[in-house]
C-alpha cells in the first residue's frame, strides 16, 4: 500500500472530516442568522415596515425551524458521533415553536415551557443516542422541570411551582441512580435525590399549611408503632 493510500485513512490526513466540515456550516449558519438579527435591531430593515409584525414572526420561526431541521438531518445522516447536533437542533425548533406561540398564536401561554422543554428534549436525545453519556440526563430533568414549572405559573398555580421543583430535581437524580451506566450505578445520585424529595415535601406542606397537622400525625404514628412494639411481643424476645 502506498504512501498516498495510508494518508486517506489517517485521521489527521490532508483529507477533510465530514464531522469538520458540518461543524463550518452549521457555525457559518449561526454567522449568517446573528448577522441578521444585528441589523434588524440597528433598524436596517426599517424599509420594510410595510410588512406586517405577525409575518415577520413567521419568517424568522420558519428560519429558525428550518435550521433546527438542518441540525437533525446531519445527525441523521452523519451517525451518533456528531450527538452534539441534538442540542443545537432541538434549541431551534424551540426557539420556532416559542415564536410561533409567543408571536402568532397568542392565546397559548406557554412560550417558556416549549422552549425549555425543547432544550430537555435535545439533551434526552444525546443519552438515547448513547447511553455511556449519563450526565444528559441531569440537564434534562432540569430543564424539564423548568418547563413543567413555567407552566403552572402560567395557568395560575404557581404555588406549588417550588415544590415541584424539588420533586423534578429528587426525580432526575433518582433517575441517575438507576440507570446503568459503564461504571457501575451512579449511587452517590441518591443522596441528591433524597435531599430534594424532603426539601420537596418541606415546601408543599409549608406552603398549604398542613406543616402544623402532619408532624403531630408523624408523633402520633411512631408513638403507635412503639406502642405496638411492646405489646405484641413476644415472651421469648
Amino acid at each position: 500500500m502506498t504512501n498516498q493510500s495510508l494518508t486517506d485513512f489517517e485521521p489527521n490526513g490532508n483529507k477533510p472530516q465530514p464531522s469538520s466540515d458540518l461543524r463550518l456550516l452549521w457555525g457559518g449558519l449561526l454567522i449568517v442568522a446573528g448577522i441578521l438579527f444585528l441589523f434588524q435591531n440597528l433598524g436596517w430593515f426599517d424599509f420594510l415596515s410595510f410588512i406586517p409584525e405577525t409575518m415577520w414572526s413567521i419568517v424568522w420561526s420558519g428560519i429558525f425551524g428550518l435550521g433546527g431541521l438542518a441540525f437533525l438531518a446531519g445527525l441523521l445522516l452523519t451517525g451518533r458521533q456528531n450527538w452534539w447536533m441534538a442540542i443545537p437542533g432541538f434549541t431551534l425548533l424551540g426557539l420556532s415553536g416559542t415564536i410561533i406561540a409567543s408571536d402568532v398564536l397568542r392565546f397559548i401561554p406557554f412560550e417558556g415551557s416549549i422552549f425549555l422543554g425543547s432544550i430537555g428534549l435535545g439533551f434526552i436525545a444525546v443519552y438515547v443516542l448513547n447511553r455511556e453519556m449519563w450526565w444528559a440526563v441531569i440537564p434534562a430533568g432540569v430543564l424539564g422541570t423548568l418547563a413543567v414549572v413555567a407552566g403552572l405559573d402560567e395557568i395560575g398555580v404557581g404555588d406549588a411551582s417550588g415544590a415541584f421543583f424539588f420533586l423534578g430535581l429528587g426525580a432526575t437524580f433518582a433517575l441517575v441512580g438507576l440507570l446503568p451506566t459503564p461504571k457501575g450505578r451512579m449511587t452517590w445520585a441518591w443522596i441528591p435525590a433524597g435531599v430534594m424529595l424532603v426539601m420537596s415535601f418541606v415546601v408543599i406542606t409549608s406552603t398549604y399549611g398542613l406543616l402544623e397537622v402532619l408532624w403531630p400525625l408523624a408523633i402520633i404514628g411512631v408513638g403507635v408503632l412503639i406502642l405496638f412494639r411492646n405489646l405484641f411481643r413476644s415472651p421469648a424476645s
